[in-house]
């Protein structure tokens, strides 16, 4: 229950996450609800809005979306922990705290049954928010008749996160021409691109083996065994240590995600254990994106979104219109691509796994329904145009010299953009390349 009240505070009070390089394990420890990770809910940013040079007005947002809070995308941490809790039920290895954990259990994949993946109502909320502070926030823009283009990945809770997304800006302008669309056709950006080749690493079969032993390190599981049975060497039989650590800790965060279920097993970790968890997965997708020095730099997959991204905006540009570009997807594009565009919350990697999280953390990158935005300027008579980014609605930095910030000069922007595609050396399986 003192887990849940964190929850209902976090949510009630809108707290909001300053940028910075640190993170603190007393940070952790204040709202030890940000330690889920990509599990971690969507903050409210820090309502600070710059304003532009005088003379700029916005014409143009483009955007990439994950989607909202979510349940489990699949159902094997239940099913494990639901069947070794039972088979020791069974045997009489349950203690009483084993028994109740059992019950929450049962209760927790019954609601999720059938439902992998699928968006929560927290996660729908949480899209209707966004676009109603974009609305608030650049009302020069979105209460013109613009046409809104947006498209999602063909997973349903991206199809539904765009649906809410998009009702909440019909809501507060009807006379917004939205169009929606989820295709195969657009999933060379909207996903990661696997027909582009990924250059080897000769380090990251060995960064793996100590992901490996941290993550057995940090998930443990002695202290879950010790609580939830009476025998702990006959239950060592029955259950791993480590998988039943994992598994417990993957359902605890997710239950961030369902606020109306009222469940936790917070009970059954310190707070230390559940900062050991985010440790654990800091670490995982730092290493699975190529974001860690050495590793295979698997974020090469996300270079067609960037492609995208450059080529709709210099479109837009030329063109002397005004528009909104919507695109929703997963936590597996938005994190590398936050670290291709250099944002300063994802550049500070270290393969030294121990201290990973002092200096990058996904909570700042990858909450549910975490986002990137690049907000477009345009004076009248002037053919400078500036462009500012967004970290999660947070104004950030991004590697390129700037005399305005948190603004940079869009020509900057695009050349700088444009050379690191060049550099990147792209190829392709097949011939059918970005398009396939």
């Amino acid at each position: 229950m003192k887990y849940i009240r964190l929850i209902l505070f976090f949510l009630a009070s809108g707290l909001a996450i300053i940028t910075q390089a640190q993170t603190s394990r007393a940070e952790l420890l204040s709202h030890i609800e940000l330690a889920s990770s990509n599990y971690c809910n969507y903050p409210n940013p820090t309502g600070h809005i710059t304003s532009p040079p005088k003379g700029y007005e916005p014409f143009y947002i483009t955007h990439y979306g994950r989607h909202g809070a979510r349940y489990i995308t699949d159902d094997d941490p239940y099913k494990y922990l639901v069947n070794k809790l039972d088979t020791a039920h069974s045997m009489g290895l349950l203690t009483p705290i084993g028994e109740d954990a059992l019950r929450r259990l049962e209760i927790a994949y019954a609601d999720a049954y059938k439902r992998d993946g699928d968006l929560t109502t927290l996660g729908a909320r949480q899209h209707r928010a966004i676009a109603h502070r974009m609305c608030i926030n650049y009302p020069s823009l979105i209460q013109q008749p613009l046409t809104v283009k947006a498209n999602s990945s063909t997973v349903r809770r991206c199809m539904l996160s765009m649906a809410n997304f998009c009702l909440e800006l019909k809501t507060m302008n009807p006379n917004l021409n939205v169009e929606m669309n989820a295709s195969e056709h657009d999933m060379y950006y909207i996903t990661p691109n696997d027909s582009i080749e990924i250059p080897k690493s000769e380090k990251d079969g060995e960064l793996y083996d100590s992901l490996s032993i941290f993550k057995h390190r940090m998930l443990n599981g002695r202290h879950q065994m010790a609580l939830l049975f009476n025998d702990t060497v006959k239950a060592k039989k029955l259950v791993d240590a480590h998988l039943l650590a994992d598994h417990l800790w993957d359902v605890n965060s997710d239950m961030l995600c369902l606020p109306e279920l009222r469940l936790s097993f917070s009970d059954l970790f310190s707070e230390d254990e559940i900062i050991d968890g985010f440790r654990a997965y800091n670490a995982s997708w730092c290493l699975w994106e190529g974001l860690m020095p050495g590793a295979q730099p698997n974020y090469y997959a996300i270079y067609p979104l960037l492609q995208n991204f450059l080529d709709e905006a210099d479109a837009m540009v030329n063109s002397g219109k005004s528009g909104l570009r919507l695109r929703f997807g997963h936590d597996s594009v938005l994190l590398p691509f936050a670290f291709i565009l250099g944002v300063d919350e994802a550049i500070h990697a270290t393969d030294d796994m121990e201290n990973l999280h002092n200096t990058f953390a996904l909570f700042r990158l990858i909450p549910m329904a975490g986002n990137v935005q690049w907000v477009f300027f345009r004076k009248q008579g002037s053919d400078d145009v500036l462009v500012k980014f967004l970290m999660n609605e947070n104004e950030t930095s991004i590697p390129i010299s700037t005399d305005c910030y948190p603004f940079y000069h869009w020509k900057d922007v695009e050349n700088h953009y444009r050379a690191m595609l060049k550099n990147a050396n792209i190829t392709y399986k097949s011939k059918f390349n970005e398009k396939e």
